[in-house]
């Protein structure tokens, strides 16, 4: 075999290697090895631009066109799932609503300096998640001032659950599917009502477990119909965003995402997330860091559109 044939036949496998990698992610695998890897989408994405940038100093022009195709479509596929827009939304007069999430498991002995960030933030509302019996005092002790209004759940699973808030509920209720609980309120404060859905799914390890969290999330989904409309569904989903899950979620509801990427410089994926309804804009969203780099939850800002007159009525601006 000549040394162009064989130069040839190594451009070739590259490629495909590459096509096959860039299709299985797309593809959202049912394997829990494939769907482990599928969550380093981002980093993949990167990994394949730099083989296409190799290739191009070595002049193998075949691996390179098939680097950045496959990286350029993963880009494309990755933002689609992400929040599509631009550019931040201009700021209007309209109620805004901040809410943060916090799975505690994340601040061990960071209360302290975890409630002293959502003061500084100026929180509106705050979602705890894997609540136990050992939390809940402290929680109610540390709260009771800047949050009077809560709704709880409290177990010793890692399904127990809390919402705090400085304003109160005019509804609160439990979703339950297959025993497992998401908190839904309704909180009401400028002539606004806000409808919060807190839901804390199943691992997907295997596909027992995978189909759990399915049906929880086309419990959830039943719900979001419901209000359908100033909804903020946030939670932690122990799923990236870009799975077919969440992605059969978001197109089920017409929910939002409020991330626009994921912080490239280390290998931890969003597991936690917050989806609103078409009627609000997302004006900020972003994660919660405390000292030393530690990572305690996320924080995302919420106004509703802007309304103006139409032939006498009111309608949104979009």
């Amino acid at each position: 075999m000549t040394a162009k044939n064989r130069n040839r036949i190594f451009e070739y496998s590259v490629s495909a290697i590459l096509a096959g990698l860039t299709a299985g992610i797309m593809i959202s695998p049912s394997s829990a090895t494939l769907r482990s890897a599928s969550e380093f989408s981002v980093h993949i994405m990167l990994g394949m631009l730099a083989v296409a940038i190799t290739a191009m100093l070595m002049d193998k022009r075949k691996i390179m066109f098939a680097g950045l195709a496959c990286s350029a479509a993963l880009a494309l596929w990755l933002k689609n799932a992400s929040n599509d827009n631009l550019k931040l939304p201009i700021l209007n007069e309209e109620v805004k609503l901040k809410i943060a999430h916090v799975n505690l498991s994340n601040i061990d002995d960071r209360l302290i300096e975890t409630l002293h960030i959502l003061d500084k933030e100026q929180v509106d509302v705050v979602s705890f998640q894997e609540l136990t019996p050992d939390w809940t005092n402290v929680l109610a002790d540390e709260l009771a001032s800047g949050f009077p209004h809560k709704f709880t759940n409290v177990r010793i699973d890692p399904y127990g659950m809390a919402i705090y808030s400085k304003y109160p509920f005019s509804e609160a209720d439990t979703i339950l599917s297959g025993g497992i609980p998401s908190l839904s309120v309704d909180v009401s404060f400028g002539g606004e009502v806000f409808h919060i859905i807190s839901t804390y799914l199943t691992p997907a390890l295997d596909n027992k477990s995978l189909q759990q969290a399915a049906a929880q999330l086309k419990r959830v989904s039943a719900q979001v119909n419901k209000v359908n409309e100033n909804v903020v569904a946030l939670g932690e989903y122990n799923m990236v965003y870009w799975t077919q899950e969440i992605r059969n979620f978001r197109s089920s509801t017409n929910l939002k995402n409020s991330r626009r990427d994921i912080a490239q410089g280390n290998l931890r994926v969003p597991y936690d997330h917050i989806f609103f309804s078409s009627d609000l804009e997302c004006i900020e969203f972003k994660e919660l860091i405390g000292d030393q780099q530690k990572y305690l939850g996320i924080l995302g800002t919420y106004q509703v559109k802007s309304r103006v007159p139409v032939d006498g009525e009111l309608s949104l601006r979009y």
